[in-house]
């Protein structure tokens, strides 16, 4: 009697895949309306940031 295995083998598990290693399902979180009010828009935050960034390196004497 002659089983039938398989001829492919199985794939190894690569570290940049941990779903496929642990089945980790990806949770987001979802904000509520007030949270949101109290934010600022991205393109706010990097206007924000870009100024914080060239005023550190080009301080006015």
């Amino acid at each position: 009697m002659a089983n039938d295995y398989p001829i492919e083998e199985p794939k190894p598990t690569m570290a940049s895949e941990p779903v496929a290693a642990y089945g980790v399902a990806e949770k987001r979180k979802v904000f509520s309306e007030e949270e949101l009010s109290h934010g600022i828009p991205l393109e706010e935050s990097r206007r924000r940031l870009t100024e914080l960034i060239y005023n550190h390196y080009h301080q006015q004497q």
